[in-house]
């Protein structure tokens, strides 16, 4: 991040909240000049800073009403990287993390249904090999859901 100066972190926190704005409009959020803003915007995509681009869908109005937090326990010697793989290509998994401590995984997944949800576990989850044991929380309600991160309001400084 030593290399965003106070505009570029007030374009990232920008495009955050409408990641269609026009570089016109983030110019004048931002006070440069649209082809400024253009060129950084650019560069901010080339440097990683901004992985893409997407529409945040409704789950409910989709369809995917049920959110469900599953732990997944690894067995021993299991390979984590062809487990992980497979978790990842399960339906439903918005989300998957990799944790220290006694579970392995933590998966984020939306279903139609509680028995959709029930079929993705035992039919799925729990019959591959590397699977020792899972926990699963079901979400009644989400107080917050955001892909925003918490961009620091100024660059920091650089040690001289």
């Amino acid at each position: 991040m030593e290399d965003l100066d106070i505009a570029d972190l007030a374009i990232l926190r920008l495009l955050q909240s409408d990641g269609r704005m026009s570089h016109a409009e983030l110019a004048q959020h931002v006070g440069l000049a649209a082809p400024t803003v253009q060129r950084r915007v650019r560069l901010l995509e080339e440097r990683g800073y901004i992985r893409g681009y997407a529409a945040l869908i409704d789950p409910i109005t989709v369809g995917l009403p049920v959110t469900t937090f599953i732990f997944v326990e690894s067995q021993a010697g299991c390979d984590l990287r062809s487990l992980e793989d497979f978790l990842v290509g399960l339906p439903g998994i918005q989300e998957a993390h990799r944790l220290i401590g006694e579970w392995c995984f933590l998966l984020k997944v939306r279903t139609a249904s509680p028995q959709a949800l029930e079929r993705l576990i035992y039919h799925d989850l729990r019959q591959h090999a590397g699977v020792r044991r899972t926990q699963t929380i079901l979400a009644t309600s989400s107080a917050l859901e955001t892909p925003s991160l918490p961009l620091p309001a100024a660059a920091p400084e650089r040690p001289r």
